[in-house]
């Protein structure tokens, strides 16, 4: 895999921003392919023009670094998630936008918790067709059925958008914890935002979006966000809070398609901008 996301890679010292790598999908019990979504999302993004109309530059500035992808293979979840932590600390540390793609959602806890450690405040956005709050599954605590449930272990505050599907354990624990909200496809951006914090990191699960406009996920579900009222909540939480980093997770390509990966790849894009350059929607 070359690593580069846009047609540029900016040495680590001078990069805004870095991106790790997480080609894991060890739970998934569905349909495979999260373990190619990095690799093809990297590819994906070379047809994304680096101007940004909307902010009127080039959000990129001397590029994304591109960080060696943590391994995945068959590995424990958890041993995975331990990696991504480090990785995310090393990114924080240098005062850089950590962006975390996927790979299985099992990984955005390891993410969460390395946020957490530098920002104890931290509250979560995510953005998912599925609750994912069991506490374990299949015998794992860290399974990807398990990843909100795992993030908000380490989260202040929370809230999910775009959930339509759920067991009835997500169900009794969204009804025993008030500190996070959940919403379906249908919600005000100005309740979302009122369910978060000052800071707040993203968790971004691609089958949160309509299949209709992203089909390669790993377990897509009908209906969802569409990509303007999906743009139109991440817009709205960068003009008014802060935003530490966020991960993009269960791209899995379909083979003899790109729809999926050009959109994961504009997306990581323009929500990057919006992260990094907030002053310029204001």
């Amino acid at each position: 895999m070359e690593l580069q996301f846009l047609e540029r890679n900016a040495p680590f010292e001078n990069a805004l921003a870095c991106i790790l790598l997480v080609p894991y999908e060890g739970t998934v019990f569905f349909r495979k392919g999260a373990a190619k979504g990095p690799e093809a999302l990297l590819k994906g993004s070379v047809e994304v023009e680096e101007y940004d109309i909307e902010l009127g530059f080039e959000p990129i500035g001397d590029g994304f670094h591109v960080i060696e992808p943590v391994k995945g293979g068959e590995r424990n979840p958890e041993e995975v998630a331990a990696d991504v932590k480090k990785g995310v600390m090393q990114i924080l540390e240098a005062g850089k936008l950590p962006i975390v793609v996927g790979g299985e959602h099992s990984i955005s806890a390891g993410a969460v918790e390395a946020v957490a450690k530098k920002i104890p405040d931290v509250s979560i956005l995510c953005i998912d067709a599925h609750a994912d709050l069991r506490d374990s599954f299949e015998g794992s605590k860290y399974s990807h059925a398990c990843a909100m449930r795992r993030i908000m272990e380490y989260a202040e505050k929370g809230a999910q958008v775009g959930v339509r599907n759920m067991s009835t354990e997500c169900a009794d624990y969204l009804s025993k914890n008030s500190n996070l909200k959940s919403w379906g496809s249908e919600f005000s951006n100005s309740e979302v935002l009122d369910a978060l914090g000052e800071n707040v990191y993203i968790s971004i699960d691609l089958d949160g979006f309509n299949p209709a406009e992203v089909p390669g996920v790993g377990t897509p579900c009908p209906g969802g966000l569409s990509w303007e009222k999906g743009i139109d909540l991440l817009k709205e939480v960068a003009k008014k809070k802060k935003i530490v980093g966020f991960d993009i997770v269960e791209l899995a390509p379909i083979e003899g398609q790109v729809v999926s990966e050009l959109f994961a790849a504009n997306l990581l894009y323009k929500l990057a901008g919006y992260s990094l350059f907030p002053e310029k929607l204001r």
